[in-house]
This record gives structure tokens, sequence and C-alpha cells, in this order.
């Protein structure tokens, strides 16, 4: 396979069909090597117990049989009927389901490499992702082709995931010289602090980053995780690998459009878990029955994805008491994951920013510009090195190199040891702007409108206007403290700020929109800003 040329794509529209008889028999050829083929080690996990749930819905069950079933039914059909060859690129266009795990090991398995794309990605997004890859193959489930027109004019194929293969004795690209440093997926990052880029994950990549998951948060198969987290993103394929490859039953229930059905999803299916970015617990915090529902069976939740201000994590480790709550930090550059907060001492006196200790594996750094260790106490660039740490992005060496250094991963944010050795975040490298010849972190501005405007939460952002970088400030008011205004806001900012750090652009708003990785989408809310300030000059 080679070409993104539109007019040569082809649809694999993968459907479920109906369960089979449960003594249906499993016999997959070929030696499997547990230390760096993803794909083979998913086939181990659900051969030690084929009748296991391994995914259940509101309306149906996946056994791990099953589950296997269909990524064995895929990997034939690429290899057999599609001229599919090792390292073909593949997109899959589906949500959490499923039939987005059985593509994603079925792709493994043929030899391919994984791309997974939002599906209700822009159709020019989509083009530019299938062109810069190469793919002539997306995976999609019927729901996806039907909701997409822009699927419609290409060649289209069915495949029934439960048809009678009967497994057939495949090796499925089993080769003995593999090493686990081949690629195994292409992840495009959310593109919430600026423009996506494709990371290479290998094989490795990701099963290290599993096996250290599965280490600190001690996953087995008697776990039960909600995921609510888009597997087409790093945090989510990762809750994905770390539980299906400990053979635990995944939850896909609820909708985060309406909070309160997460909480009779934790309640209905008996979950054990739940990870999310920090938007989605402010909004369980808000909008739902969070700390008055009792949980008996939860054991942990997790945040990553972003900062969770210490106050609301704090609240939140109050309400699922006993349960944990695992703060988190990490990267799609580094299979998602890179440190976390010991549970135990989340409610010591800890700095906001606080990200705790690196994952096993993992070994953290704070260095200047010349790569050199800082002293504890000093601000410098966080970097992280390990078997976690990506290949580099897709076919840009230049991005590749400004972030690899060596066996390092550059992260771009600023951090500090603290008297606890933990690592604190303060800031992003990136996100500092030059305004009126000062350099200004956009963070201060909100951390100024929690702290003293007693704001829910603020966001910052940078945009471009007649007279040169200014800032936008978004705030989203706090009901227990009374309703926050624009004109008061701008009047406090410019009583206790330093002009650079007064926004030219204020608005309060009820929610924040977010984007498919259920961050808040900072470029759209720039964008918002420079046309509100053009709207101004031509009044």
């Amino acid at each position: 396979m080679s070409s993104g040329n539109a007019d040569s794509i082809t649809v694999l529209r993968i459907e479920a069909g109906t369960e089979f008889p449960a003594a249906h028999a499993l016999s997959i050829g070929g030696a499997f090597s547990t230390n760096c083929h993803l794909g083979r080690l998913f086939a181990e996990a659900a051969m030690r117990q084929p009748q296991a749930s391994a995914i259940r819905t509101s309306a149906t069950r996946w056994s791990y049989a099953r589950l296997l079933t269909g990524a064995a039914n895929i990997a034939h059909r690429l290899a057999s009927d599609l001229g599919f060859r090792g390292g073909d690129r593949v997109i899959l266009l589906a949500p959490n389901s499923a039939e987005y795990a059985a593509g994603f090991y079925g792709v493994l398995l043929a030899g391919g490499v994984v791309v997974p794309v939002p599906p209700r990605t822009e159709t020019s997004r989509l083009h530019a992702i299938l062109q810069t890859t190469e793919a002539r193959l997306v995976l999609a489930t019927p729901e996806v082709t039907r909701s997409r027109e822009d699927l419609r004019g290409w060649s289209t194929e069915s495949l029934l995931l439960n048809a009678d293969a009967s497994l057939r004795s495949h090796s499925f690209a089993a080769e003995d010289d593999t090493t686990g440093d081949e690629l195994a997926a292409v992840f495009f990052t959310s593109g919430s602090s600026g423009v996506p880029k494709g990371v290479m994950l290998s094989h490795r990549n990701l099963i290290s980053n599993a096996c250290a998951i599965q280490d600190y948060l001690s996953i087995d198969h008697h776990d039960r995780p909600l995921c609510v987290l888009p597997f087409h993103h790093a945090f989510g394929n990762s809750v994905l690998q770390s539980h299906l490859l400990a053979g635990a039953e995944l939850v896909l229930d609820g909708n985060t459009s309406f909070p309160e059905t997460l909480m009779t999803a934790l309640v209905q299916h008996e979950c054990t878990s739940l990870s999310g970015v920090p938007d989605l617990f402010r909004i369980l915090l808000d909008r739902s029955s969070f700390g008055k529902t009792a949980l008996p069976k939860l054991r942990q939740m997790t945040v990553a994805g972003g900062s969770l201000r210490r106050a609301l994590a704090l609240e939140v480790a109050r309400r699922i008491c006993p349960a944990e709550f695992v703060v988190m930090y990490g990267q799609t550059e580094a299979t998602a994951r890179l440190a976390y907060v010991p549970p135990e001492r989340l409610a010591e006196d800890l700095s906001d920013g606080c990200i705790g200790r690196a994952i096993p594996g993992v070994t953290l750094e704070v260095v200047d510009e010349q790569d050199a260790p800082v002293a504890p106490g000093e601000t410098g660039e966080l970097r992280a090195r390990g078997p976690s740490v990506m290949l580099g992005y897709w076919r840009d060496p230049a991005a590749t190199a400004e972030r690899l250094r060596g066996d390092w991963l550059r992260t771009g944010d600023l951090a500090a040891l603290d008297d606890n050795r933990f690592f604190c975040l303060k800031g992003r490298s990136s996100s500092f702007v030059k305004i009126a010849g000062f350099r200004v972190n956009p963070g201060e501005l909100e951390e100024f409108a929690c702290r003293r405007l007693a704001a829910r939460q603020a966001v910052a952002v940078a945009f471009e206007s007649a007279v040169g970088t200014r800032l936008a400030l978004y705030v989203q008011s706090d009901a227990a403290q009374g309703e926050l205004d624009g004109s008061t806001i701008i009047a406090r900012c410019r009583a206790e700020l330093p002009r650079h750090l007064v926004p030219d652009v204020v608005r309060v708003v009820a929610e924040f929109s977010l984007n498919h990785a259920l961050k808040i989408d900072r470029p759209a809310l720039s964008q918002l800003a420079e046309q509100e300030s053009v709207r101004r000059r031509s009044a």
C-alpha cells in the first residue's frame, strides 16, 4: 500500500455481527514474544481467559475470544485480500467501541501501523493525515460511514468481525527478528496548545508504558474501568492497553455531555476506576451527584492531560474517599504518562503544579539551556528518558531533532524539584510570549484570576491585535463566590497587575467548549479574541 490519494482510498467497514457460541475454538499459529509485539501480547492475554468479558456496554458484552476473533479476521482480511504489506499505515476512524479495539490489534497483527483519528475530524484534516501518512485504507464503523459524507465517494467493503474464520492458523507477521522498536502507531496530538504533530510510537513504547501503569496503579484482571477518554487520544489509549493486557473488563457507557449518566454507569456496572482530563472532573463536580452517590466498588480515579488546581484535586479526593485519587502528568511524546503523585501524599502541603515523581522505568531531570541539571528549587526545562519515549515525529526531522536530544525527550515544560523531591511544573516554555517588550507567561494571569477574582476556572491565551501580541482572559464564575462581570475583572486587573499582564479581551463564560480530546480548545479561544479585536477596530 502506498499513496494517500483520496481516489485510491478503500473504506473497510467493520461490523460486529452477533456473538458466536462460547465453545468457539481459538487457534493462532506463530511464535509469540511477549516483550516486543503489542498485537501478539494482546493475543496471549486473550487466550489466557477467552471467555472472560473484555468490553461491556449498556447493550452488549464482548469476551476476549470474540475480541480476538475480530482482530484476527481484520488481520487476515488485510493480509489476504487488500494487498497489505508490513509497515503500511491504516487510518482507524471509530469511536470508543469493541470495533475500535479489534481494529487496533488487527492492524498490528497484520504487521501494519495504526493511525487513530477522531471520528469527527474535519474533512480537510482527514485528507491531510491520509496524504502525509500515505494510507489508502480506512477502518471505520457503520455509524461513522453513515455520518460522514466525505467517505461515501470512496470504495467501501464490509467485514463481519465474527465471521467464521476459525481463526485460521497464521503467524500474523510474527517474524522471529521482531525487536519491539518497529513503528506500531502514529498518534496525532490534540493541538490544544499548537499545531498537531504525528507522534510515532513503537511496540516497545506502548508495551513498556502499559506495564509501568499496571505497576504503579496496581491494575489486574479484577479491574473494571469506566472508559470515557477517547481511545484515539494517547491518554485514552493508555487506559485501553494497560487494562486489556491485564485481562480487565472495559466499560463503555455514559455520555460526558450528560455528566449524571457517568455516575449512573459507575454504579450500574460496579466500576473500579475512572480516568479523565481536568475538565471532566470540573464538570462532574459542578453538574452531577459526584460525591453524593455511593460508589462502593470504586478503587481509584486518575487525572492527567492538563493541570487540575490543587484545591479541586483535594475536593475530588475528599468526595471519593476511601478510593484513591491519582494526579498524573504525561505527554503523547512519552506514550501518555511520565509522573504521578502517590495518592497517600496528595493531602500533604504540595504546591500547585506538583506532578510528583517519575513512573517506573522513567527518569526525569530539570536542566538549563545547556542541558546541565539545575539545583533543587531552581527552574529549568523538564526532560525525560525511558522506554516510553517516542521514536520521533512523523516525517518531521526538524521537530524531532528539537524535542529529542540523544535519548532524552525535552518536554517543553518548565519545572523545579521541591523539598519533597517532587517535580513541580512552572509553565510551558512555548506558552511565553513577548508583550510590550516583556516575556509573559499567560498562566500568571490565570493564577491571578483564580486566586484574586475567585474564578472557578480561568483560561488566558495570547492573540495578535493591531498593536501587537496581547492577552485575552476567559473566566468561569464560581457560583459560591458570586457572579463576575467583564468590567469588574478589567478594573481589578488594571489595579493589581503590571500593564503587560492586563488582558485586552475579557469574557465571562458559562462553560468552556472542549476539543475531541476533552481539553479546552485554546487555539479556538485565541481566534475568538482576535476576531473580537477586529470588530472593535471596525466599530
